[in-house]
């Protein structure tokens, strides 16, 4: 199953969790009603007009059985809705909720700034903004999450034990399964599932509450005046609280359907991602040998989230994840011999130790020579990066200046973040505009110019190929802009942009991905569009801006254009001119973006076509392709250039 596979499955996925939901919900009402009719019964409190107890059938004409269908459902809508809106900000929201502390890109702790190293390497080597990172300071246990609606609130939770205890290499397993996660849209199912099932999980604790009120306040009324009446809602309370506890079966049984498979799935996509299974084995043998259960009051919430079962559970057939042995055996079947080899590893070599060699083994890194692109089946790279792409990314990383690195990590402000935004976009022409440069002065002042050419100075046109890198790096720092920072921000890029009256492809690309990782795409409240005849226009639009990027003979462009676009109607629409309309063409993108995901494939293949017809790939062709990527939420690993192809073919 590949990744437009699985975001196919995980829209039926989503239907499928609404109709558990449902199910969950009528059985609830109904064991609900069955308890408190057998309890007025037992009591006395409901009986006939022949003093008689209430039949059932009599129990669903009274009033009673209303009151306690519609307060059930309303309690349930409501727990639901509450817990809904206060996820309203996505994986941020949730990072909050369990008590995690954001990882500041300049962070001075060697553990931390290992794993943001890891995170940005995957980040840069799957084609994705780097996600905004968490630690939960207080759990010893070893665990990792991923959260979030969209790439724009996109978060990396993991636990103090995790940094701790593993090596490099067993957190790089842990990361690749979480990403698999972000790939493959499980974390958007996941929040949303926090959220539905909390109205579930209501009903026990408002009986709880009833079972206190009386217990409390029961005890100072006279028995005469209470009578059977205390007794019955006293009943009811328990009874709530049981059927509660139905709720939360419920509750994990649709976590347990939801989940379970997906773990196997991210397990197998991780080790696909770095043709290594030895790191992702080596954590789930250290978390079967000590823990990943958390202390969290949150950990029944985010179980299902989580890379290991977070909570203590009586019967296994409920767990949220398969047990950690079967994982071993799926990725290593030769595990109980590696764990063995793993333990005396561990009596030679100290964390300290692992880090000191990690060092060493990125300064050795070489840098290598563009001697041209090689794209290589786009669409199948789709959210699976290769080994070769990730030592692309290490390579990119390293080639950046330490000055950029450090502008991009935001070290002790955000503003050095905006700067390098700044500088990317006024170096696009090779030289400063001085009239881009006065509207800067006029907003942030002249340390801020200076700032900012010192940091374009940098950024030459031999290094194009590192700008997409270079903003990746920039969005954890620009995401902790405030909202009148982000107002703010945003108000003078598009003056800059629009200054000259013409919105360029890399101004275009700049802003969208910007935009998008920092504000959001919307959610789509449209039905997906099944068929290319809806969206000839938009693929007329998209087609030529793409083959216009390649500056080849306008004969060629023509001929490349209708080969390409036979292949998705049989329309005869011609190539549009040369004329980079920027609000067209996001126009056309947002409604491609509502293209259902098996027809994305063939139109990213449709792309790769036109961009390799003269067998020359230019960055302003991968720069657009990434922000066409970006917004149809296919994320694309880096083009890999020849040299770096060929290394990593000989480290693999």
């Amino acid at each position: 199953m590949d990744f437009f596979e699985h975001q196919a499955a995980a829209r039926r996925k989503t239907k499928l969790l609404i109709f558990y939901f449902l199910c969950a919900v009528i059985l609830i009402v109904v064991a609900l009603n069955l308890a408190i009719w057998g309890l007025f019964n037992f009591s006395g409190f409901a009986t006939n007009n022949d003093g008689q107890g209430m039949s059932l059938s009599q129990w669903f004409k009274e009033s009673w059985f209303y009151y306690i269908t519609f307060g059930s459902i309303g309690l349930i809508v409501i727990g639901s809705l509450y817990r809904w809106i206060s996820l309203g900000d996505g994986g941020k929201a949730v990072a909050r909720m369990v008590n995690g502390r954001e990882i500041l890109p300049d962070t001075n702790d060697l553990l931390e700034r290992r794993l943001l190293n890891v995170v940005e390497e995957m980040s840069i080597a799957s084609g994705t903004s780097v996600p905004t990172v968490y630690v939960m300071d207080q759990e010893d246990a070893i665990n990792a999450f991923v959260a979030g609606i969209e790439s724009a609130d996109t978060v990396m939770v993991v636990t103090r034990g995790a940094l701790e205890q593993l090596t490099r290499q067993e957190l790089q397993g842990v990361v690749a399964h979480e990403f698999s996660h972000i790939f493959n849209a499980d974390m958007r199912i996941n929040v949303r599932l926090i959220s539905i099932l909390a109205g579930i999980l209501i009903l026990g604790q408002a009986g709880y509450f009833m079972m206190r009120a009386f217990r409390y306040g029961g005890s100072t009324r006279s028995s005469k005046e209470s009578g059977g009446a205390v007794v019955a809602i006293l009943l009811i309370g328990l009874s709530i609280y049981a059927i509660g506890s139905i709720g939360l079966f419920f509750g994990r049984l649709i976590k347990a359907a939801i989940s379970r498979q997906r773990e196997f799935l991210a397990d197998a996509s991780a080790i696909q991602y770095a043709r290594d299974n030895e790191g992702l084995a080596g954590a789930f043998i250290k978390i079967q040998r000590q823990s990943s259960l958390l202390n969290n009051s949150h950990a029944e919430e985010t179980s299902h989230m989580c890379i290991a079962e977070p909570i203590k559970l009586s019967f296994n057939s409920l767990a949220t994840h398969p047990p950690i042995e079967k994982r071993l055996s799926a990725i290593m079947p030769g595990w109980r011999q590696f764990k063995e080899q793993k333990d005396q590893e561990a009596e030679r070599k100290t964390q300290q130790q692992a880090l000191e060699e990690e060092r060493q083994k990125a300064q050795a890194e070489t840098e290598a020579k563009d001697r041209g692109f090689d794209i290589g089946g786009l669409a199948d790279t789709v959210g699976k990066p290769t080994t070769m792409h990730m030592h692309a990314a290490g390579e990119l990383l390293m080639a950046l200046p330490a000055i950029i690195t450090t502008a991009a990590h935001g070290h002790h402000s955000s503003s050095h973040a905006m700067h390098l935004v700044f500088a990317l976009l006024l170096s696009d022409h090779g030289q400063v505009d001085e009239s881009s440069l006065a509207l800067i002065q006029n907003v942030y002042g002249d340390d801020s110019s200076d700032k900012i050419l010192e940091l374009a100075s940098h950024i030459t046109k031999e290094q194009r190929q590192l700008r997409l890198a270079i903003l990746d790096l920039a969005m954890p720092s620009l995401r902790r802009l405030s909202q009148a920072e982000r107002k703010q921000f945003f108000s003078l890029l598009r003056k800059l942009i629009h200054q000259d009256s013409h919105v360029s492809q890399f101004e275009y690309v700049l802003y969208s991905l910007i935009h998008k990782n920092l504000i959001g795409a919307g959610q789509q409240s449209k039905k997906a569009i099944m068929r290319f005849s809806k969206v000839e226009a938009e693929l007329q639009v998209l087609l030529s801006a793409v083959i216009h990027a390649s500056g080849q003979e306008q004969a060629t462009k023509e001929t490349v254009f209708k080969q390409v676009f036979d292949g998705f109607s049989s329309s005869q629409l011609q190539l549009l001119d040369d004329s980079f309309d920027a609000e067209t063409f996001h126009q056309a993108l947002n409604t491609l973006r509502r293209l259902s995901p098996m027809l994305k494939k063939p139109l990213l293949n449709g792309l790769e076509e036109a961009i390799e017809h003269d067998g020359v790939i230019e960055h302003q062709e991968i720069e657009l392709l990434r922000a066409i990527a970006e917004c149809l939420d296919c994320p694309i690993p880096p083009i890999i250039e020849n040299t770096q192809k060929e290394a990593a073919e000989m480290l693999s």
